[in-house]
């Protein structure tokens, strides 16, 4: 006798709790995608039996999950600012509190003017490819170490039609030394080293080198930092993605190295997630 759709999703569902918070929806996606269907179309043909090609695809599906694998990993995509990016597992997977990132960015690019922006180390795209989606007369670029991310990230931008600079470097050291941004943006690894959540839920699948940067979780942070004076233009703007708990450091990072109007957001947890500050001239000596 042939699986059922309803059958189906109960026995996923009872199989993916061992290593989700939410096995019900990864059971419905999983079972969407192998069906080639929207999530509405399980819960409007519940009986509806599945084909033995279809039914192996799911139960494969079903237990890469149990390894366990991201289900971004598994479906190929990610949503992020209602635009759907493609995934792979050498990339990591896009997450909503990088809204609140381009949220901020957004209120600091006027849409009437032609502004320069550096997203660095974009990984999938997500970032530099939703602020030209929104801020089409931006000029953005982006930057990432891993060759990989940024072949994804440019397929990423045939998909939206957005036109970035992609560009091959370490954080700054790919970039041309006379090139000024009014706004750097970035979302780099923060999690230390040592950090037991690295071994916990999915991040385990997910690459290391995008999760931490070395033993403090500081060391990507205080480059960006270091670097940024010389890459912006006098008032423009640092936008960082960060732990919870970096708020002070990076705060101290940031005044250390000459930015003011320093302060920090909280995301939707109410955890304190991304900084911004501004840079500003160094004044002169008239000795």
């Amino acid at each position: 006798m042939s699986e059922q759709i309803n059958s189906a999703i109960r026995w996923a569902r009872n199989r993916i709790e061992a290593c989700s918070d939410s096995a019900r929806l990864d059971a419905e996606l999983l079972l969407a995608h192998c069906l080639d269907k929207p999530r509405s179309y399980l819960y409007s043909h519940p009986e509806e039996s599945l084909n033995p090609v279809c039914w192996q695809q799911y139960q494969r599906l079903v237990e890469r999950r149990l390894q366990p694998t991201p289900i971004a990993y598994l479906l190929g995509t990610r949503e992020f600012y209602s635009l759907v990016f493609a995934t792979r597992e050498q990339v990591l997977v896009p997450r909503p509190e990088t809204e609140l990132l381009v949220d901020l960015a957004l209120q600091l690019l006027p849409p009437e003017q032609s502004m320069r922006v550096c997203d660095l180390g974009t990984g999938t795209g997500i970032i530099a490819i939703t602020l030209k989606s929104e801020r089409p007369m931006a000029q953005v670029y982006a930057t990432d170490v891993d060759p990989a991310c940024l072949v994804l990230a440019q397929e990423n931008a045939l998909r939206h039609a957005a036109d970035v600079e992609w560009i091959e470097s370490d954080w700054y050291r790919g970039l041309p030394r006379t090139l000024r941004f009014d706004l750097i943006v970035s979302n780099p690894p923060y999690i230390a080293a040592d950090h037991p959540f690295l071994d916990q839920g999915d991040l385990p699948a997910e690459p290391r080198l995008a999760l931490t940067p070395g033993n403090t979780g500081l060391e990507a942070l205080q480059q960006i930092i270091e670097g940024a004076q010389r890459h912006l233009v006098s008032g423009g703007y640092l936008i960082l993605e960060h732990g919870y708990d970096q708020q002070t450091p990076v705060a101290d990072m940031l005044a250390t190295h000459g930015f003011s109007e320093i302060h920090c957001e909280y995301d939707l947890n109410d955890l304190p997630r991304t900084s911004i500050a501004k840079r500003v001239e160094k004044a002169k000596s008239t000795a």
